[in-house]
């Protein structure tokens, strides 16, 4: 099986070949000690042996190392090179500390090492073959040569092991980086796909229900404009108004804003409004109750409050047919509490519903760590009931409630 070296490393042993070769060179010219020809031979031999390194075991040209033919090939080459100049000049030798830690590189951990065993024991035999080694000497080269196969297996192989590591750190390192990439993009859609439910449901709780509004006021002036003309135009002038309104938090919704009720007013005078609007649009009476001492919640907390109780009363209009609704704000000790009860036909709550409201106000309530809670059944009413938390905050400036467009009824609770 073939392993890939870290082209860094490698790339960096180039270095190191190119000025171990250099000094090896200078070191056997200036050792002249079988005359000058042999010498300049060995020292040419051994230099001649990086070209041949650079073109097969350089990272672009090898490729995949390992016992690749490549490797080999060098191995071979550089092998036979070593014993033709350790041959010409013993001090050729110092070649060692070059082909040691490249046959490291270039081949795998145990057939590197057999080679090392191979051009260490190669050299003496060539040395012993020539005549170079005289018998009193044989002891000595023979120990300095099991040293030196020892050195150059356990540094080699260490550098091997440092490759290896560094290669496994610039995968995990390019894995992770893959995986950060893959996180931001899922956040990112995870993102889009929240924003796309936000605005869904602030386009349901308030446009659609503006846009409701119009068309049962648009029903009703047809009827009226023979009849009742007087009430004809203040029905006109309510679907302009709703109209308005409509247009105002479309804008507020695109910029994300607080919605307007909510930027003009207090929750109790906001939520007023809505009641007064809806009673006055479906003449239905609308007992709006505020208890405990009133206090500013945080601006998310009020926004879900004015939603959930715009998306109850567009419920009764559309489903309840009731004669009567009371709805309470009530300020609890680090919570705000809003009621919605109606006198309505009820409905059976666990059955499939095909609308967006109950659900939409179900998930807003709980993204803010808020309590939901709907009680109603066939021919009994409807009762839902909504707590938020909410740590008072710091009072801000509101408009006085004389200021308000429209007015509204607020009783208190008995």
């Amino acid at each position: 099986m073939t392993e890939r070296v870290d082209d860094r490393w490698f790339g960096d042993w180039i270095g190191y070949s190119a000025a171990a070769t250099l000094a090896s060179v200078l070191l056997i010219l200036a050792n002249p000690i079988t005359g000058y020809p042999r010498t300049i031979a060995s020292a040419a031999l051994v230099l001649a042996l990086f070209p041949v390194y650079w073109y097969l075991a350089r990272p672009s040209r090898a490729g995949v190392r390992g016992n690749s033919w490549q490797a080999w090939t060098y191995v071979g080459i550089s092998t036979a090179v070593y014993f033709v100049a350790y041959g010409l000049n013993n001090w050729a030798n110092i070649a060692l500390f070059i082909l040691s830690p490249q046959f490291f590189l270039v081949l795998s951990a145990v057939s590197a090492a057999v080679a090392i065993v191979v051009i260490n024991i190669g050299g003496v035999l060539i040395r012993w073959l020539i005549g170079a080694l005289a018998p009193g000497d044989v002891a000595g080269t023979v120990g300095l040569t099991i040293l030196v196969i020892a050195v150059s297996i356990y540094f080699s192989n260490r550098i091997t092991a440092v490759t290896k590591e560094s290669r496994e750190r610039g995968l995990l390192i390019r894995r992770l980086r893959e995986q950060q990439r893959e996180i931001a993009e899922l956040s990112e859609q995870q993102g889009a796909a929240a924003e796309r439910e936000r605005i869904a449901r602030e386009m349901h709780d308030t446009l659609a229900q503006g846009f409701t509004s119009i068309v049962t006021l648009g029903h009703a002036v047809q009827g009226e404009l023979d009849s009742d003309p007087a009430t004809a135009r203040r029905h006109v002038e309510l679907m302009t108004e709703t109209a308005q309104e409509n247009l105002q938090e479309s804008r507020r919704i695109i910029a994300a804003l607080t919605p307007g009720r909510l930027a003009e007013s207090t929750l109790e005078q906001a939520l007023g409004r809505v009641a007064g609007r809806f009673e006055e649009e479906t003449g239905v009476p609308v007992a709006f109750h505020v208890t405990g001492d009133a206090r500013p919640a945080p601006a998310a907390i009020e926004v879900v409050a004015l939603r959930v109780f715009q998306e109850a009363l567009a419920n009764v209009r559309k489903h309840a047919e009731a004669r009567r609704v009371e709805a309470t704000l009530a300020y609890e000790p680090g919570t705000v509490a809003v009621t919605v009860r109606d006198d309505g036909h009820g409905f059976d709550a666990a059955a499939p519903r095909a609308g967006f409201g109950l659900d939409g106000m179900r998930a807003r309530v709980r993204e803010v760590g808020g309590d939901f809670e709907l009680a109603t059944a066939p021919g009994e009413g409807t009762r839902l009931s909504v707590r938020l938390p909410a740590e008072p905050v710091a009072p801000s400036a509101a408009p006085p409630a004389a200021s308000t467009p429209e007015p509204y009824r607020t009783e208190e609770a008995p």
